[in-house]
């Protein structure tokens, strides 16, 4: 019984530290922000993520299955991103299942998950995404793999636990809505490759790093954050890109304002404009 107690608490730090690998340290984060779009305009930018374990919303234990070497947890996802004029705009709303697998070593005659060695993670989510026009939705399937090295007992250069990547495969198929009236310009158009009414089949990689405190001088607590995430579209041989850079100033644990600086808006616009911009964001 103590030893399955132990594993249990040991799993569960595990959970919390890769949990902080696809979300901030809260799982609920507002942006406000200024920007300068793609046709010179300028607009106010909003944005919303949500991210956060099912079992802590619905109050159930059936979202966690744990093996000797594995473990599965099921999470919802919501990204929403939009503005004013012709901001890039996307939201996304998706359901993950995670699934890890680790190596174990035995601690005091206690089995545990080997920390020092990497952990290799598989999401599966099944999800919509569109613009906030709503004119058009991408249903999307999608399956991945995402390595974990950020565990306090690897030996890995700290800069390195401050990136993460991943490679994914994305299928499904775009369905076109009401567009009656729809006025589409500038970052706001629809420029993907993707038809009307047609299947959907992409790669896809990802790349990010966030410093954190990267330099503090007195009260001041300044990081950088970057992302980078390529499609290739399968159907119609085209490549996609979104790359995102901040300027970080960290007002308090909770609150942070960006200098921030965006190339292509990612699905489902697959938008090849940039915006320039500054934002607040409070986390909770």
């Amino acid at each position: 019984m103590r030893n399955q107690i132990c594993k249990l608490a040991i799993i569960m730090c595990i959970i919390y530290f890769h949990l902080n690998l696809y979300a901030q340290d809260y799982p609920l984060n507002i942006k406000l922000g200024a920007i300068k779009t793609a046709l010179k305009n300028n607009a106010i930018n909003l944005g919303l993520r949500y991210l956060n374990s099912l079992d802590s919303l619905w109050e159930e234990q059936d979202y966690l299955f744990m093996g000797d070497k594995s473990l599965f947890l099921v999470m919802p996802d919501v990204d929403i991103r939009t503005g004013s004029n012709d901001a890039f705009s996307s939201v996304t709303v998706k359901a993950t299942g995670l699934w890890m697998l680790f190596s174990t070593t035995e601690i005091a005659g206690i089995v545990t998950p080997n920390t020092s060695k990497l952990f290799h993670t598989f999401p599966l989510s099944a999800g919509i995404e569109t613009n906030n026009l709503f004119d058009r939705i991408n249903t999307v399937l999608e399956a991945g793999y995402v390595p974990w090295y950020q565990a306090a007992g690897r030996k890995t250069p700290e800069w390195i636990k401050r990136t993460k990547f991943g490679l994914f495969l994305q299928g499904g198929y775009k369905f076109k809505l009401d567009t009656a009236g729809v006025y589409q310009a500038g970052g706001a158009m629809d420029e993907s490759k993707e038809a009307l009414n047609d299947p959907i089949f992409r790669a896809k990689a990802s790349f990010g790093i966030d410093t954190k405190t990267l330099i503090k001088i007195n009260y001041l607590r300044l990081g950088v954050v970057g992302n980078a995430d390529g499609w290739y579209d399968f159907l119609n041989s085209e490549i996609y890109h979104r790359v995102e850079g901040k300027i970080r100033f960290y007002l308090s644990p909770k609150t942070y304002f960006d200098f921030e600086y965006q190339s292509g808006s990612g699905a489902p616009n697959f938008n090849e404009g940039e915006q320039l911009g500054m934002a607040l964001t409070v986390m909770f």
